[in-house]
């Protein structure tokens, strides 16, 4: 922290607050435009430097995996999924189970609600429309909203500082 800052008590004061803020803003905005630039410079380095090692690894699982699929049972004694093998795991996974449903998913769904038997497996969720809600607080539901604890609250005010990004504008080109 070089110097303290000072509530401004005159325009002049507020002024030169003002363009010091506008001036470290710029030079803040500097700083991190270099550090984009510096990183997006790096992950260009490594995308190169990955791209014939990724090449090269990819087609190694191309190879390999028809060989372990083969071998697996012997491999596995039928007992495991996978193996350590040079430093790897070498294995097969049995993915996440999935729904299917033959058709539009709303038009079986619809079928589903007529079904005593298949409410439980059907989901109705019911919230409150916050946008239409908000417009009815000032129309003519307002009382029987206010009745049931629906209220509007206007956004607090509140204050904002930040450089003008323009030509001539002190700070912008800092």
């Amino acid at each position: 922290m070089s110097d303290p800052v000072r509530q401004p008590r005159s325009l002049t004061a507020a002024t030169a607050l003002a363009e010091r803020y506008a001036v470290l803003d710029a030079q803040i905005a500097a700083i991190e435009a270099g550090r984009r630039d510096a990183l997006a410079a790096v992950n260009a380095r490594a995308d190169t430097a990955t791209v014939d090692l990724i090449d090269q690894r990819d087609r190694i699982e191309e190879k390999i995996e028809p060989w372990f699929m083969a071998a697996k049972a012997e491999l596995t004694e039928g007992k495991r999924k996978s193996i350590e093998l040079g430093g790897c795991m070498l294995g097969t996974r049995t993915g996440k189970a999935t729904l299917v449903v033959a058709g539009k998913q709303e038009d079986v769904a619809a079928v589903m609600s007529g079904l005593r038997w298949a409410k439980p497996f059907l989901r109705v969720k019911t919230s409150i429309d916050a946008v239409a809600t908000l417009k009815a607080t000032d129309g003519k539901k307002a009382d029987a909203l206010a009745k049931l604890g629906i209220s509007k609250r206007d956004g607090e005010e509140s204050f904002y500082i930040q450089r003008v990004e323009q030509s001539g504008t002190i700070g912008a080109g800092s």
